[in-house]
């Protein structure tokens, strides 16, 4: 005879899977039958240990760090807006004064870049006017150089004037070729020749053996004297009465006058010799 207190069999329904009997955790209070035996492991709800552990330790955002967070988030917000407002204000966000006191630097500082301007070119122009004045005082001092290096012989010299060639000259004397030299010295020549040197004011005319001397220098009995000047003015004044041709035709000579365009001077004066005067630059008290 079964036991009365045996479960009864549960017969599955027609079409319906077999189903595993469901065992119940011992809660103390069940039937002897039912307990889980001692040192039997005790079931979970399906969740492994590792799982439970990266769950743990994974950060959980308390209501502090939220508000922290959104803090921070519109700080950033209005820092961007500050500073698009500060890019675009520019001009537009001045006032009146302010805008009236700019315009005022504006034209101080044009007025002042003005004057600068004038002064440089103030300065430019002095500038300009003093290497101008400069050049002139250099061309000047050139110009001067090349005359006194004419009248003291040392340069040779070409222009327009007249030749006149001596021939038989034997009894020409010092005195007579002096005298041709004065006259055409008087009547503008700037350069002077006789034979093979150049007359300036030191030149010597002497007599000796029977012939004239200049610096040293033989003439012969025949030589030409080369002056270069106005040709008309000292053709004239070699032709008239007392002048050059007759104070050597008188002496026997045979003398001819040509003109010319271009006469050439080549004969140079050796310079002197430095002597004992010197240039006094000492101021003059007067006395």
């Amino acid at each position: 005879m079964a036991d009365e207190t045996s479960p009864r069999p549960r017969h599955a329904r027609p079409g319906e899977p077999d189903r595993p009997a469901v065992e119940r955790p011992d809660d103390g209070a069940g039937e002897p039958g039912t307990s889980t035996p001692p040192g039997a492991p005790r079931r979970h709800d399906g969740t492994s240990p590792w799982r439970r552990l990266a769950t743990a330790l994974l950060p959980r955002a308390t209501r502090g760090q939220v508000l922290a967070g959104l803090l921070c988030l519109a700080l950033g917000f209005a820092l961007v807006v500050q500073l698009r407002s500060t890019q675009e204000s520019g001009l537009g966000q001045l006032r009146e004064a302010d805008l009236v006191r700019a315009v005022d630097d504006l034209g101080d500082q044009r007025q002042r870049l003005q004057s600068e301007l004038a002064e440089l070119e103030q300065s430019r122009r002095a500038l300009e006017s003093e290497g101008a004045s400069r050049a002139e005082a250099l061309a000047s001092a050139r110009e001067r150089e090349r005359s006194l290096a004419l009248l003291a012989g040392t340069e040779p010299a070409v222009g327009p004037g007249v030749e006149l060639r001596v021939d038989e000259a034997s009894d020409v004397m010092a005195r007579d070729v002096l005298g041709a030299v004065q006259e055409l010295r008087d009547a503008g020549a700037e350069v002077i020749s006789v034979g093979d040197v150049r007359v300036v004011a030191s030149s010597a005319f002497v007599d000796a053996d029977g012939t004239v001397e200049v610096d040293g220098t033989a003439l012969g009995p025949s030589f030409s004297v080369l002056a270069i000047g106005d040709p008309s003015r000292l053709e004239a004044t070699a032709g008239i009465p007392g002048g050059v041709l007759d104070l050597l035709e008188n002496r026997g000579a045979a003398v001819t006058v040509r003109a010319s365009q271009e006469v050439r001077v080549d004969a140079l004066a050796e310079l002197p010799e430095d002597g004992v005067a010197r240039r006094d630059d000492a101021p003059s008290d007067g006395g």
